[in-house]
Parts: structure tokens; sequence; C-alpha cells
């Protein structure tokens, strides 16, 4: 009978240490999943900042023909580029390259008219971001215009 009793106690811990590894195991998968999880997010939101980046820029050097970065087309069927934007960033360089210098307010409802519909807190986080891409300059009245192209607009954000 001892040796019955010693061999389920030996069978015990060893299912018991197994088992502990199995856990072990399992916690290290898991933290290791929720790193991994962590950086897709991370990659992913760099992504669509980069290819927002990337198609408000090609729109500013009027290149949105050669944007591949979308998955819809880049025009209508009939082979004309569609003239209207795609993102707030698109719609303040168009609403800035027809009008010039403008006020926030007044960028905010040159973006509304062109079928883009945001609200002005938008547009002026947008505007921020693109005077640190170099997009844009503001001057003394507050008021944004375009930078020169081929100056501080195409340095590296």
């Amino acid at each position: 009978m001892t040796d019955i009793n010693a061999s389920t106690h030996d069978f015990l811990d060893q299912l018991s240490r197994q088992t502990d590894e199995f856990r072990k195991e399992v916690e290290e998968a898991r933290r290791e999943r929720d790193e991994a999880a962590a950086r897709l997010v991370t990659l992913e939101k760099r992504l669509a900042d980069s290819a927002e980046a990337l198609r408000a820029m090609r729109f500013y050097a009027g290149d949105i023909a050669q944007d591949t970065t979308s998955d819809t087309e880049a025009g209508p069927a009939n082979g004309q580029g569609d003239a209207r934007p795609r993102s707030i960033e698109e719609a303040i360089l168009q609403v800035l390259r027809t009008e010039g210098a403008l006020s926030p307010l007044d960028i905010s409802l040159g973006v509304n008219a062109l079928g883009l519909a945001s609200p002005a807190s938008s547009v002026r986080a947008r505007l921020s971001k693109l005077i640190q891409r170099g997009a844009l300059q503001r001057d003394d009245k507050s008021r944004y215009s375009l930078v020169a192209a081929g100056m501080e607009a195409t340095r590296a954000p």
C-alpha cells in the first residue's frame, strides 16, 4: 500500500509541476499576445497617419492621380480626376490653393462648402498639423496660407 501511495504522490507531484509549467507558459503567451497587439495598434496608427500625410501632400503637389494608398479609385469612370477632397487636409489645401490667406473660420466654411462636413475644431487641429509638417504658414493676423512649393513643404515631418 505504501508503494501505491508513494507512486500516487509522485504522479501528483509531476502533474502539479507540469500544470504549473503550463500555467506559466500560458501567462507568457498571453503577455506576448498583448504586447504584439499593442505593437500592431501602434503600427496601424503610424501607417494611417503616414498614408494620410502622403495623400495630403500629393494633393498639395497636384499629384493626386498617382495615389495608390486608397481603397477607392482616384477618379470617376470618365477618366477625369475627382476634385472633391477625401480628407480634411486635402480640403484645407484645396481651399487655400484657390483662396489664398484665410482665417480658420473661413477655412472651415470652405471645407464644409466642398462637401466635407467637419467641425471647426477638427479643421483647427489639421491646420496645426499642416503647419508642423511645413505645408502651411500663419501670419501675424492668424491667417493661414500655403508655403511655396519646393521650400518648407518638402521637409520631413
